[in-house]
């Protein structure tokens, strides 16, 4: 009994850690963000400076990104490289009618043939952070 329950914790330890690594994930991370404060809607229009995230197993990756949308779909993608060029993202999608709609600033997930999932995050949509009190000065003590 005492193996089961020490093997039972080991595997909720490891699954536990394996979770804590996902969390750091940049998709993860601006998925939170989004969750917490929300997105103003995205217009259609081109729209430079949004997240790319391109995810496969434990594997996540973001790039910056410039995407169209129109009717409220993403239509075209492109990467951008450190000189600022642009370049097409062109996957395969492992499902052709899949519609890349876009919800609280985030588009669904598409899956490539290769098994990726993609993203796009439209970071300059995020609202801003709720006005909070300002906390007043502490004393100094030389001061008394």
């Amino acid at each position: 009994m005492k193996k089961i329950t020490l093997v039972l914790f080991a595997l909720v330890a490891s699954l536990g850690l394996s979770f804590a690594q996902d969390e750091s994930s940049c998709y993860n991370q601006w998925a939170r963000a989004f969750e917490i404060r929300g997105a103003d809607e995205v217009k259609d229009g081109w729209h430079e400076g949004v997240v790319l995230s391109i995810r496969r197993g434990s594997r996540c990756m973001c790039y910056t990104a410039k995407v169209q949308v129109e009717k409220g779909l993403i239509k075209d993608i492109f990467i951008k490289y450190v000189d600022g060029k642009f370049e097409p993202y062109l996957p395969k999608w492992k499902y052709e009618d899949s519609k890349a709609t876009i919800t609280n600033g985030i588009s669904k997930t598409l899956q490539s043939v290769d098994d990726e999932l993609v993203n796009v995050v439209f970071i300059n949509h995020l609202k801003p952070r709720k006005t909070a009190y300002e906390l007043a000065p502490m004393p100094n003590i030389e001061d008394f």
